[in-house]
């Protein structure tokens, strides 16, 4: 029995971290969560710092990102995102340390204040990073290869 794919394109300004056929893609949009399946209709979306939830063969393998913008043809999927992490690249200790800077600059602004949008963004983002690290290390090693 064949499994129907859609291909999956993560793309930073450094690098094309990811491109191969998946069974699905979960994203975290400025609009709530959106899951993407094989011949999903065309849509632009922006997306929000988190976690992007791959399947394929079965399994889940999960990437934290930043912003970025979401674009599905229903042949392929396009993230275009400022930055984004495999869980083997993520230092916990690092991202933790991130989560608390980025807590103590949203105690020191206020809401509506210039930077306070920046300080949400940088937690959301951190908070992913720690999530999937500590997944990863209640899992041993990542179960999907990366390209």
């Amino acid at each position: 029995m064949s499994h129907k794919t859609i291909e999956l394109k993560i793309i930073t300004p450094g690098e094309i971290l990811l491109r191969e056929e998946v069974e699905g893609v979960s994203f975290p949009t400025v609009e709530g969560e959106i899951t993407i399946l094989p011949e999903h209709i065309p849509i632009i979306a922006a997306i929000k710092p988190g976690e992007v939830k791959i399947k394929k063969d079965g399994k889940e393998r999960f990437f934290s990102i930043a912003r970025g913008v979401l674009e599905v043809d229903g042949k392929s999927i396009t993230l275009l995102t400022d930055a984004a992490e495999r869980p083997d690249d993520i230092d916990e200790k690092r991202a933790e340390e991130a989560r608390k800077k980025a807590k103590e600059l949203m105690s020191e602004k206020r809401r509506g204040e210039e930077g306070y949008a920046e300080a949400v963004a940088q937690l959301e983002r951190a908070m992913s990073r720690v999530r999937i690290a500590k997944r990863r290390k209640a899992r041993g090693r990542s179960t999907i290869d990366s390209n």
